[in-house]
């Protein structure tokens, strides 16, 4: 049984995702998703969460009438993210998620990701080899050094990894509307200050 399924678009400025008791998103089922100056960040902590913060795939995936996993691939047409922020409390914070049988285009640019492969799980994953040229000017495990992330607070400090790491683009106000037309900060916030 086959199933039709619309497919996603998705674009996003400014926007955080925090912490939930999964993936904080998931891009999944293939469709064309970009995103600009936007933080990322799963500080859940009310269970074992299993998902990274961000999640991104080209298929979709059902149990069948005789209980065997079906996985229908589904175009992948873009997943982008310009200076990005991917946090969280786990060592793998971003997983892009590939089968064969559809498209699958991504590229990140000027962004920070954690990722942390203690026990090289992905280590044999071409999407997820940072040093190929669908990635540029990454960040690998910087420190984004948030305000307080406990209580969704992805708002970044003076010690932030981030700043003045990101692409110029179009969008010159961060979220709170401070004015990041030069030397803009990752994610959606300009670094500030902490009292």
């Amino acid at each position: 049984m086959a199933f039709a399924l619309c497919e996603t678009n998705i674009e996003g400025v400014n926007v955080v995702i925090g912490s939930a008791g999964q993936a904080s998103l998931a891009a999944t089922i293939g469709g064309t998703y970009n995103f600009t100056h936007s933080t990322f960040a799963n500080y859940w902590n009310n269970s074992q969460r299993q998902q990274p913060a961000v999640l991104v795939n080209n298929y979709y995936s059902y149990t069948d009438d005789t209980g065997h996993e079906i996985f229908e691939p589904r175009d992948l047409h873009a997943a982008n993210f310009t200076n990005c922020i991917f946090a969280g409390n786990g060592n793998i914070e971003f997983v892009l998620d590939k089968i064969e049988g559809s498209s699958f285009n991504y590229n990140t640019r000027n962004s920070m990701i954690q990722f942390n492969d203690i026990n090289k799980d992905f280590e044999n994953i071409a999407e997820l080899d940072f040093s190929n040229s669908n990635y540029q000017n990454v960040i690998l495990n910087g420190d984004p050094d948030f305000r307080n992330p406990q209580e969704n607070d992805f708002i970044i400090g003076q010690n932030s990894a981030a700043i003045g790491k990101a692409l110029p683009t179009l969008f010159i106000q961060d979220l709170l509307g401070t004015d990041r037309s030069v030397n803009p900060d990752m994610g959606a916030y300009q670094h500030i200050l902490f009292e």
